[in-house]
């Protein structure tokens, strides 16, 4: 049996459309992707460090809608990224992520943001 999304859910589900495409972070050019996300907090999501030229292992991703907001959180588990995260909550007024992201090998959390790539 399938129960019927909650208003909360389904609102979080609009944003998580609203959110999918890449997502450059400009101080870096590392670019997420988000794909796509499911009832639940699903997300489906990919990471590219351009520097190394090479997609990196995302071990969990994930996504809360909590007091109107979503929130998106990557998890990074490969080789120089040991449980690296991002937890990031969507602007939609300038159509942005924007949050943390914790780096546990350099014990450092940083303020980013990524924005939509020109094309």
């Amino acid at each position: 049996a399938t129960r019927a999304a909650t208003p909360e859910a389904a609102a979080g589900i609009e944003l998580v459309k609203r959110v999918a495409g890449k997502w450059l972070r400009e101080d870096g050019g590392y670019v997420l992707e988000i794909k796509g996300g499911a009832v639940g907090g699903v997300l489906e999501a990919t990471y590219f460090n351009p520097q190394q030229n090479r997609a990196i292992n995302v071990s969990r991703a994930a996504w809360f809608h909590a007091d109107g907001k979503l929130q998106v959180l990557v998890e990074l588990n490969d080789t120089g990224y040991p449980g690296a995260t991002y937890v990031l909550q969507y602007d939609p007024t300038a159509d942005r992520l924007a949050g943390q992201y914790q780096q546990p090998a350099m014990q450092q959390t940083f303020a980013i943001e990524f924005v939509r790539p020109r094309p």
